[in-house]
């Protein structure tokens, strides 16, 4: 399978300090579109424009590419309800949802206080959570008694175009997390960055362990996650993030590449602003012009 590559759309501050608007993020979205990527991330936190409208909304501006959070925080929404919100979603995006279910960042985050949020039980909620999304997707109805929620065979809508609802990719890389995510997930969405092949080799084998722990199959599960690039015409890129693949076009796309031989189906990418210092995340027009050549490298090695 060839490694699928995705973007995050901007719906935080630029990193001059304004905030992009509707028509701006719908310009980049179809852009990244017509550019030829497989899917287009939102993020769902307190502070960026709402995901879930802005997720609709693109399902209605664009045709082909995939769509979904990464993360949606599963403490921002009750579960049962949000199920209802995923059916329609994906029905509306015409079965292009791939839904990513989170933690968040939890009780250190001081915009939980904000909004307050519960932060008590913090993993405990998130794993209860995912459990009631992921099986009102797959079953259409459940019964839950839990020690956070309680169901009593909801209507969740109309069926999606999907018999057993979206994709459910689990964001994991801590022994809790990765419990939860192979317990429910058809894909690990690796919380740490991706380097090379080695960082692949290290989240397979953890995934492996937490799959031999709960009694999966590791073949079943999926293994996603995101790399930081600073791709730069000249090769000279330099990045405060030492974790950064920078370089030219040609050197990203080819460390791109090892992440795909190693065994990595879907990397999302970061793309940093060379003329500021590749501050993160900075998806503009011109960081788009520069990716592009990243993503022809990639693609013409297939």
């Amino acid at each position: 399978m060839a490694l699928g590559i995705g973007l995050y759309v901007p719906t935080w501050h630029f990193n001059d300090g304004s905030t992009p608007r509707w028509l701006e993020i719908r310009t980049i979205a179809l852009d990244a579109e017509r550019l030829g990527v497989d899917t287009l991330w939102v993020a769902d936190e307190p502070g960026f424009w709402e995901s879930w409208t802005i997720l609709a909304a693109l399902a209605d501006a664009t045709e082909r590419v995939g769509l979904g959070p990464l993360v949606a925080c599963t403490r921002y929404r009750d579960p049962g309800i949000f199920a209802t919100m995923v059916r329609a979603l994906d029905e509306v995006s015409g079965g292009r949802l791939t839904l990513g279910l989170g933690a968040g960042v939890g009780p250190r985050d001081d915009r939980w206080t904000a909004f307050g949020i519960d932060g008590t039980s913090h993993i405990a909620r998130f794993g209860e959570a995912v459990e009631v999304i992921a099986r009102l997707l797959r079953s259409g109805t459940i019964t839950h008694e839990g020690a956070f929620y309680r169901l009593a065979d909801p209507d969740i809508g109309p069926g999606g175009p999907r018999p057993g609802g979206p994709p459910i990719w689990v964001a994991a890389g801590r022994p809790r997390t990765l419990e939860v995510a192979c317990r429910w997930a058809d894909a690990v969405n690796w919380t740490d960055a991706f380097t090379d092949g080695a960082s692949v080799a290290n989240a397979r084998a953890r995934i492996a362990e937490a799959c031999a722990q709960v009694g999966r199959d590791p073949a079943a599960v999926r293994v996603t996650g995101f790399v930081r690039l600073a791709p730069s015409p000249a090769g000279q890129a330099t990045t405060r993030h030492a974790e950064t693949i920078a370089g030219t076009p040609s050197a990203v796309a080819a460390r791109l590449l090892e992440l795909d031989a190693a065994g990595l189906e879907h990397i999302t990418c970061f793309i940093g602003d060379e003329d500021d210092d590749h501050l993160y995340p900075a998806l503009t027009a011109r960081a788009l012009d520069r990716f592009a050549a990243v993503l022809d490298g990639v693609r013409g090695a297939r």
